[in-house]
């Protein structure tokens, strides 16, 4: 019987590591590379949330984060106000988000806007974009120059976007 809180400390101790290890290997299998040739992303259009359309090439001349999200995915919550903050501090050197929500239901969409008022543009596809681009999951982030060439592909919680944008747009 007084072994019994050292069994369980061990247990315990266990567990922590166990859990710690599977995060790791969560965060190795998310992927993020650099296309080895140029590639562009074809020239979409989003719905802003009034209701008017934009393309990708509105913003040629500036580097911009397209990420595609979801309400319902738990990472997709846990980049944004990353994207709220790196978004503040680069806008004025030419920095755009557009965070295209792909989510099935505008009700959960609209009910995001109004619990989220991020200052970034939060949009919606117009057309089959998940089929066209073949997305493996959410969230999945392109981060594409001033040329619009793609920079960067993440699968996964975009923890290197301030580092790239420091070697995109020097902020």
């Amino acid at each position: 019987m007084k072994y019994i809180p050292y069994l369980l400390a061990g247990v315990l101790l266990l567990m922590l590591l166990f859990f710690g290890l599977r995060q790791k290997q969560e965060d190795i299998l998310q992927s993020s590379y650099k296309p080895p040739v140029e590639q562009s992303l074809p020239d979409f259009t989003f719905k802003t949330s009034d209701g008017k359309d934009i393309k990708l090439s509105d913003f040629r001349g500036k580097v911009v984060l397209v990420n595609f999200w979801a309400t319902w995915c738990p990472p997709c919550k846990e980049e944004m106000p990353l994207f709220e903050r790196e978004y503040r501090r680069c806008k004025d050197r030419g920095f755009e988000v557009l965070a295209v929500n792909m989510d099935s239901s505008d009700g959960a969409f609209e009910k995001f806007l109004r619990e989220n008022p991020y200052s970034f543009r939060v949009v919606r596809p117009s057309g089959d974009l998940e089929r066209e681009l073949k997305l493996m999951g959410f969230p999945t982030s392109y981060l594409l120059d001033k040329e619009g060439k793609i920079y960067r592909i993440k699968l996964g919680v975009y923890r290197e976007l301030e580092k790239d944008l420091k070697e995109l747009l020097n902020c």
